[in-house]
């Protein structure tokens, strides 16, 4: 079993919700980018090839953001299976990225580790 300090499991937990939230700021940012680069492109005199580099790069650095938050989900879902092997409920400091609460009497609900 694992022995957790309480205080510093809670600062993980509040730190990983800030951190998904970061990501998801960021997701919409480069996707207000596209938008605000489409806008401003038309009829600014860029060619198609130059315009279709940039938005190439905007979309691969969105896709980056996308994978770096399926990273996040599984580092949850390992945090979440060191609280499973401590003294504490696995509900205790929050369900993780906003889950609501167990649908079903009774039975937890946490991430699972997939892949």
């Amino acid at each position: 079993m694992l022995n957790l300090d309480p205080a510093k499991t809670q600062a993980v937990a509040d730190q990983t919700r800030q951190t998904f939230a970061a990501l998801d700021n960021a997701l919409v940012d480069a996707a207000q980018l596209t938008s605000a680069f489409i806008s401003a492109s038309q009829g600014a005199g860029l060619t198609a090839s130059e315009s279709q580099r940039i938005l190439k790069q905007i979309h691969d650095s969105a896709t980056k953001i996308i994978e770096g938050r399926s990273d996040m989900v599984r580092a949850t879902a390992l945090l979440t299976r060191c609280i499973e092997r401590s003294q504490h409920e696995v509900t205790a400091f929050g369900c993780p990225i906003g889950l609501e609460a167990p649908e079903q009497e009774g039975a937890p609900r946490y991430l699972t580790l997939v892949a």
